[in-house]
Order: structure tokens, then C-alpha cells, then sequence
């Protein structure tokens, strides 16, 4: 552990003197200076090899029996994507007797029953697994610039990867992809109801939080959780973060107030009696840091919780986890488990009404 530490201290130093050479390695959107060399929460842990590396790993997840992850990385064999030091490609890492095995990427020339082609030049990130097995949600952006996303999904159908669709595609999903939104990994809480980062011109602030619902068969239009959750900087939020009576969300938000330690932290905020999502807090110094402290999710039984970690204004990240009850404010908190597959929930019903 303190060859662990010691490394990635070393690897943090190098990428702050070579960050604060070049502006164009900050992170986009990030008003604020670039690289600082922040110390990882105090009791975070690195989930290590072969997950992490000397490249940027983040927004991992498991599936539900917690054998399988899926995680963003710029390692050797990503795809380059032009125009951005940063090439961020999905990868998929299986748990065989306790040991993590060679993470492998999802890119062309993967046996189609082994994982999806999914992995091109642009930025592939945020990718969950669904409860069964059988669907990746992820996001695709233009590289470099996080205001382009649109969600996607990818089936395996007997046993063999399809080719990744737009939700705008598939009938179940609502169709929340626009030309200038930005729909950041959503929580997909039930078959009708989905939260999603949002970003849109003249309608946003920056990237706020919106739910979508629907009624009568139908998504209706997409609302927003409203000015106590949204400030005006970045929210956003990650698969699991959500309790399971939907009464508590955790948050991705670089707001500059009420406990901000600096850059991304992680906050919660609470519906009160009348349903209304309020102020969020902060989660202190176990997890909150001055460097960027982003998409945080919880292990399937719900008692760790994990996330990327790096230098302030960096992508340069690590995944590192603290047990969940070491954090105050999480004591309570009974995240939701992996999203639902809602391709297949919504046949399953079509044919119990026949």
C-alpha cells in the first residue's frame, strides 16, 4: 500500500509540472487553474491493478453479482481520439477466484459474445451495466468538448453483442438526445422514471439535474429538480446514486458554496415531507478533497463507495473506494443497485397482457 501511495504521489507531481505547461491538458469547462497537486482523501483506498494504471481511470461499475466492471480509461489501446490529449474508451475488467483479470477493451475485433464494439475516436464514457447483464448504457461525446453528449445503449441478444443504438432509436427509452444537449449517466430508478444531467442553451445554467417520467405508457417532457439541487456550475450524478425509497441523491457539482472543498465534490441532497429535492451537503473531507472528487457510485451490496479521484482541473484520475459508513452522511444511505434492463422489462410486460 505505500509503494501504491508513493507512486501515484510521484505520477500526481509529474502530471502537475506537465499540466501547468499546457493549458490545453485542463479540463474542459473547469474555471479553475489546472493541475494542483492535492493529496486523496485521507481514507480512500486505490482499487489497483490492473484497474487502475499509469493512464486515467474513472466512472467505474459493477454489475450485479460484482464480477464484472465496466470503466473508462486512456491506457494503451484506446483509440486515439484528434484534436485532445485525452482518448477515453470503455473497458471491461471480469473477477475470476477473487482476482481482477486483464481488463479488455471494448473496441473492434472483440468476440461479439465476449463484449460490444463500442469504442471509437470520440469520448466514450459513463457506461453501466444492467441488473441482468444484457445492456450497456453509455455516453458518447465529441472529444473535448462535454456539451455534446448523447446516451446510448447496447444489447446482447442470445448471447451475441448488437451494434450500439441512440436512445433516440430504441421505443422504450425516452428520447432525451438533442443537438446541444449534454445527457450525462443517468439513474434509471424504475421503468418510469430516469434522472439525467442536462445541458442546454438559454434553458440551463450549466449542467443541471432534470427528471423524466412516464405516464400512461408515455415519457413525458423532462423537468428540472429545480434551483435548490441546480446552481449555477456543473451538476450532475452517476448510476447508483440514489437511495432506495428515491428519497435521497448523491451529486457530482463543482458550486463554489456551502462546503465546497474545490473542483468536483460529492454532495447529497434530501426530498422533504412535501417531495422537494433540497439544498445539498457536502460530504466532508472522507471523500472531498481540493482536486476533483467525480462520479462516485456504490458496489452492488451497497457498503463501499467509489469513485475517480486526481488533481484539481486534471482527468488524470484513480479509482479509489471508502467502506460507505465511514462517511457520515452516507450511514443511512441504501443505494439502488444496478439500472434496470428496460428493453427487456418492457417486453416481459407486453407479454403478460397477451
Amino acid at each position: 500500500m505505500k509503494t501504491e501511495s508513493l507512486n501515484l504521489n510521484l505520477r500526481i507531481v509529474g502530471l502537475a509540472l506537465l499540466l501547468g505547461q499546457s493549458a490545453s491538458y485542463a479540463m474542459p469547462g473547469m474555471d479553475m487553474p489546472s493541475g494542483a497537486n492535492t493529496q486523496a482523501p485521507s481514507l480512500a483506498k486505490s482499487i489497483g491493478a490492473p484497474i487502475n494504471s499509469n493512464a486515467a481511470e474513472f466512472e467505474m461499475t459493477y454489475s450485479a453479482d460484482g464480477n464484472t466492471v465496466l470503466f473508462v480509461s486512456t491506457r494503451p489501446g484506446s483509440i486515439e481520439s484528434p484534436g485532445t490529449p485525452y482518448s477515453f474508451d470503455i473497458w471491461m475488467a471480469y473477477n475470476v477466484n477473487g482476482v481482477w483479470q486483464a481488463p479488455i477493451h471494448l473496441g473492434s475485433g472483440i468476440d461479439p459474445k465476449v463484449g460490444p464494439n463500442i469504442n471509437t475516436e470520440a469520448w466514450e464514457l459513463e457506461p453501466s451495466l444492467s441488473d441482468d447483464g444484457n445492456a450497456i448504457y453509455f455516453t458518447r461525446y465529441q472529444p473535448g468538448n462535454l456539451s455534446t453528449g448523447d446516451l446510448y445503449v447496447v444489447q446482447k441478444v442470445d448471447g451475441v453483442w448488437q451494434a450500439a443504438k441512440s436512445w433516440n432509436e430504441v421505443p422504450e427509452l425516452p428520447h432525451l438526445n438533442t443537438p446541444t444537449g449534454e445527457e450525462h449517466c443517468p439513474i434509471i430508478a424504475s421503468d418510469s422514471l430516469i434522472y439525467f444531467s442536462y445541458q442546454q442553451p438559454g434553458v440551463t445554467q450549466d449542467s443541471d439535474i432534470w427528471k423524466v417520467e412516464k405516464k400512461n405508457g408515455t415519457w413525458q417532457k423532462p423537468q428540472s429538480l429545480g434551483s435548490r439541487v441546480n446552481s449555477p456550475y456543473r451538476d450532475h450524478l452517476h448510476w447508483t446514486g440514489l437511495s432506495k425509497d428515491g428519497k435521497s441523491l448523491i451529486i457530482t457539482s463543482t458550486r463554489a458554496d456551502m462546503g465546497s472543498r474545490g473542483g468536483h465534490d460529492e454532495w447529497i441532497s434530501h426530498q422533504n415531507l412535501k417531495g422537494e429535492w433540497q439544498e445539498p451537503l457536502n460530504l466532508g473531507d472522507t471523500i472531498n478533497t481540493a482536486g476533483e472528487d467525480m462520479c462516485w457510485s456504490f458496489t452492488p451490496d451497497g457498503k463501499k463507495f467509489f469513485g475517480g479521484w486526481g488533481p484539481q482541473g486534471s482527468y488524470n484520475m484513480d479509482v479509489l473506494w471508502v467502506n460507505k459508513d465511514d462517511v457520515p452522511l452516507l450511514k443511512n444511505f441504501d443505494p439502488i443497485g444496478p439500472p434496470p434492463n428496460l428493453m427487456t422489462k418492457t417486453k416481459a410486460k407486453a407479454s403478460e397482457m397477451k
